[in-house]
């Protein structure tokens, strides 16, 4: 499939990736609508992973840089790329066969969108089965969205990079910022669903593996931390109600993850004195998400404690 009034730069950040490069790369080589370019970041890997990138010719541009973390690496992408549009893909991860060619499709009828995202899958490395994850509600799919029907800042930090696909015109001089990763992403496309309209695709069109240690899976410490940041970029666009909700979700969802009780309690009451109304409209919260949460963190700690007194016996290896 072509499109002679469309182009489509492919931009692909790596470092250390030997082992799921070539799975990045033929799944944008497999495309049915074939990209002007695949652009390759090699952002200081000390593995082999220029060297297999090298083997594939002309039909892949390689450009090395020092490490520099992903944000740049990306920039880079962006910088010597010459599509129209600019799609993105990590190096772990990869694309269904016909990606590029829906969103093709929405671009032809719908020409005043400027970013285009999609629902996708999530995989267990070395697993062959895949868990669909939505991006956004379906009231918010297959139409033009704007920044007056949905609230950019919480659909911008829904979408995945990976299904990702943008008009350069819409991009302007925005860019990744350095030292917000790994959610330099989210601020980047909440800055853009601020500007253009959107289309979201209720289809998983990419996937994402969650190799250990990769981009697609981080530090929920360091997640946070960088999504708190990119919270306070933003104060114009939150407002001061929308950025204490914002904070206190943040705090929730780091709670909710942090394995340590007396940590996770911490976090929690954060959450409470941020804001101690409901969270119930922000993304995948359960009702009374954070009560329950609450609850159990003080269970577990009077558990722990009682069996530090000896009050009950501990813990048995098998259980």
């Amino acid at each position: 499939m072509s499109h002679p009034d469309l182009t489509i730069s492919v931009v692909i950040p790596v470092y250390n990736a030997a082992a799921t490069i070539r799975r990045a790369v033929d799944s944008v080589l497999a495309q049915t609508f074939v990209p002007l370019e695949i652009v390759v970041v090699d952002d200081g890997s000390c593995d082999s992973t220029a060297s297999i990138v090298s083997q594939y010719g002309a039909a892949v541009r390689l450009i090395c840089q020092e490490n520099s973390g992903t944000a740049s690496a990306r920039n880079t992408g962006i910088e010597h790329s010459r599509g129209e549009w600019i799609a993105f893909l990590d190096a772990d991860d990869y694309w269904d066969q016909q990606k590029l060619a829906k969103q093709v499709e929405v671009i032809k009828h719908h020409a005043e969108v400027g970013l285009i995202a999609s629902d996708y899958h999530t995989q267990l490395p070395d697993r062959i089965d895949r868990e669909w994850q939505r991006c956004a509600p379906e009231s918010w799919c297959d139409r033009v969205l704007t920044s007056s029907d949905v609230d950019p800042f919480l659909l911008g930090t829904r979408f995945w990079t990976g299904t990702i696909l943008v008009k350069r015109t819409a991009l302007g001089d925005d860019r990744f910022v350095s030292g917000l990763e790994p959610a330099e992403d989210r601020d980047l496309w909440v800055r853009l669903t601020n500007k253009t309209s959107v289309w979201l695709i209720p289809e998983p069109l990419a996937t994402c593996v969650l190799e250990a240690g990769s981009i697609s899976r981080v530090d929920i410490h360091k997640d946070c931390n960088a999504m708190l940041a990119v919270i306070d970029r933003h104060p114009k666009l939150l407002g001061v109600l929308n950025r204490s909700v914002w904070r206190s979700y943040t705090f929730y969802r780091w709670a909710a993850m942090e394995t340590r009780p007396i940590s996770a309690l911490g976090l929690l009451i954060k959450s409470f004195c941020v804001w101690p109304a409901s969270l119930s409209q922000m993304p995948t919260m359960q009702t009374l998400g954070r009560s329950r949460r609450l609850i159990r963190i003080v269970c577990d700690l009077v558990v722990n404690a009682c069996r530090f007194r000896g009050v009950i016996a501990p813990r048995r290896a098998s259980e």
